[in-house]
């Protein structure tokens, strides 16, 4: 019943390893379940290249275990609050992924300084740090997400979200790519210039319109 979500969550750990946006066991994935008020999430500690679609639980919405025998990943209130709040959003990937958590520790939010950056968000904030998989630090994410479908979390890493899993993982990418040019941008002790608001609403519009195959 549930091993198409679990299979998910085993392909995009590997995916978010591979591409060295976590390392050993960190990070966390989830994607909800159909029209279910559950969703599968990676369990807790279980590194992603020997993790199998039998390892994946599968939680309801209040973190509740109902399929499944491990434990699921210590973020679960993170994961599970993102849903409540915005029920729009069917996938969560959070990475520690390196530039993004540099721009962490010195508490700087992501301009928009491209235009693919700007699909996910004007600015993708910097949610205000809390401990590792805390009610506040699910309360500061979900803050955070208000205006934007990413964002940074202090001291800690990146979280996506997204109407896939395939999404957000582009989102990852994308984010990450961008805290990188930012930081080299950073480096030369030059103003950076974000582009400028009406351009990119402008921008975003047209993107929208046009961009991709339709």
């Amino acid at each position: 019943m549930y091993k198409t979500y679990q299979q998910q969550i085993v392909e995009y750990g590997m995916k978010i390893l591979n591409s060295q946006h976590v390392a050993g066991t960190s990070g966390n994935i989830s994607v909800r379940i159909g029209d279910e008020n559950a969703l599968a999430i990676s369990p807790s500690g279980v590194p992603y290249d020997v993790m199998k679609p039998q390892d994946v639980p599968i939680v309801d919405l209040s973190g509740r275990l109902i399929y499944g025998e491990l434990k699921p990943s210590i973020e679960w209130k993170m994961h599970t609050r993102i849903y409540q709040e915005y029920p729009s959003i069917r996938a969560v990937i959070h990475t520690h992924s390196v530039y993004t958590t540099a721009l962490s520790l010195i508490r700087t939010p992501l301009a928009g300084i491209t235009e693919t950056l700007l699909l996910i968000g004007e600015t993708i904030p910097v949610a205000e740090y809390a401990n590792a998989g805390s009610e506040k630090l699910a309360e500061n994410v979900v803050k955070a997400l208000r205006n934007s479908k990413a964002a940074i979390l202090a001291n800690h890493g990146l979280v996506c979200t997204a109407e896939s899993l395939e999404s957000a993982f582009k989102m990852c990418e994308i984010v990450e790519r961008n805290a990188k040019i930012f930081i080299i941008a950073l480096s030369t002790g030059k103003p950076i210039h974000a582009i400028p608001k009406e351009e990119a609403k402008a921008a975003v519009k047209w993107l929208k319109e046009n961009y991709g195959q339709r």
